[in-house]
Parts: C-alpha cells; sequence; structure tokens
C-alpha cells in the first residue's frame, strides 16, 4: 500500500478498485490545511502529493557511491606529504620512513616509466608502471631482527623453508655484505650499511637481477641519519636535497 501524508482522521483513503476504475482521490491534507506543492514537507510525484519521506521517488533516488579513501587505487597527493598509492588498503598512509630508498634512482636503474606512489603496511612499499598499459610493479622495504645482513637473512630463511626446503641464502653479486633469498620471481635481500638491517623485497617483473645491483647500492650508501624528511617534494629520495643557500 502506498503511503501518502500524514491525513486528519476523515481525511484521504486510498481506495482498492479493480484494474479498470479507481476513486480519485480527495485533495490531500497535513493538520487539515491543503499544502501547496512546494511546501517542504510534501512532493509532487505523477501528479499527486505525498509526505517527503514516503514519496516514490525517494525510493528511487541510487545510492551514493562511498568515497574512496585518498590514494586508494589511484596515486594521490592531496595530504601534502607523499604521493599516496594503495590499490589493497582502504585508508593508506605515508611511510614514516622510507629507508633510503630512491624514486629516482629505482626507476633510471631498472626502467620504470612511472612513480605511482607509496604507502605502508607492514612495510613501506613503492609502486611503479614499467611502461603504458602495464600493471603495477612493487618494491617494499623495512628493517628487521639481526646483527648482520648473514644472520638476518638467515633467521628469514628458517621460517620460510617451513614451506619450501629447496631456499638458499647467497651472497648478493657486486653488492658487498648483502645477502638474498630467491624463491620463484621473488626476491629479499638483507642490506649493510646501517645500525638496523634493513630487507628490501620486489619481484623480477619490477627489476630484473642484472640491473638490481645498482640500486642496491645506492640504498646501502644513503646515510642513515638526515637533517629532514626523505623526500624531494612528495617524491622519496635516499636524502633529502641541499637546503638553498640564504
Amino acid at each position: 500500500m502506498t503511503h501518502r501524508l500524514r491525513l486528519a482522521p476523515f481525511a484521504l483513503v486510498l481506495l482498492a478498485a479493480c484494474p479498470q476504475a479507481q476513486a480519485p482521490a480527495p485533495t490531500p491534507t497535513v493538520d487539515g490545511a491543503h499544502p501547496a506543492p512546494a511546501d517542504p514537507r510534501v512532493v509532487e510525484d505523477t501528479g499527486d502529493l505525498y509526505a517527503a519521506q514516503s514519496a516514490p521517488s525517494a525510493a528511487k533516488q541510487p545510492e551514493a557511491e562511498p568515497v574512496k579513501s585518498p590514494g586508494t587505487g589511484r596515486p594521490d597527493e592531496t595530504n601534502g606529504v607523499c604521493r599516496l598509492y594503495a590499490p589493497e588498503l582502504p585508508d593508506p598512509k605515508c611511510c614514516e620512513h622510507t629507508l633510503g630508498f630512491d624514486s629516482k634512482v629505482a626507476a633510471e636503474t631498472c626502467g620504470l616509466q612511472v612513480y605511482l606512489g607509496e604507502s605502508f603496511h607492514n612495510s613501506c612499499g613503492f609502486y611503479f608502471v614499467p611502461r603504458p598499459n602495464s600493471p603495477a610493479q612493487w618494491f617494499r622495504i623495512a628493517t628487521i631482527l639481526g646483527d648482520t645482513p648473514r644472520k638476518a637473512a638467515e633467521d628469514n630463511l628458517y621460517i620460510m623453508r617451513r614451506t619450501d626446503p629447496n631456499v638458499t641464502v647467497e651472497p648478493v653479486p657486486d653488492v658487498p655484505g648483502a645477502f638474498w633469498t630467491k624463491q620463484n620471481e621473488y626476491r629479499w635481500a638483507f642490506l649493510p650499511g646501517w645500525k638496523t638491517v634493513r630487507m628490501f623485497a620486489w619481484k623480477t617483473s619490477s627489476c630484473s637481477d642484472d640491473k638490481i645491483g645498482g640500486l642496491l647500492r645506492h640504498i646501502i650508501a644513503a646515510p642513515e641519519e638526515v637533517a629532514g624528511p626523505r623526500r624531494q617534494g612528495l617524491v622519496p629520495v635516499a636524502a633529502p636535497p641541499p637546503a638553498p643557500a640564504p
């Protein structure tokens, strides 16, 4: 049954009738008065007046789509701190520490065309597009327990061997002091240079084995202590650019 205006006791009653005939409805009233179509308490729909909350057209209105959180599924710079990108996170945040990663060096070294942005989820992730119309690729970096890169790598290997007994720890070619574990297309490198070991993870689709050494050496060489945020504008760099001379 259609709900019309809340009427006086003697006012409109919808009349059930056969499909061929229906009695005309009297003019609706609100508290005994005849409201005009412009009255905010009513809505006009196909020639009839209805209580605003009960109009048939009110039920036809599609629900508004929820607004996506900044950075989810697309680059976003509205936070003014970093360029966010996180297709898998409902409420992404900028990385608190970029740990020496430099997006410009990564793009140049690994042949990546567009830097999409960063986001934090257990580790700091950086996303790129290698070429137009290609899927996003990623790098991740975090600090990890272990007195040395080799010890950290071996501790991580102990966990990995529960599911894959064939993985090993090896020195990274041409990157002194660094060790890595390889599993299919995935790579984990354990880096020296700072008081705390950094673990850097990627896929070979992000950077091939023959190119990654240049990026790892740059991350290792990044200064551990810096005076300002490790970004140039909103883009991560190994160290902040020098302040302009006064």
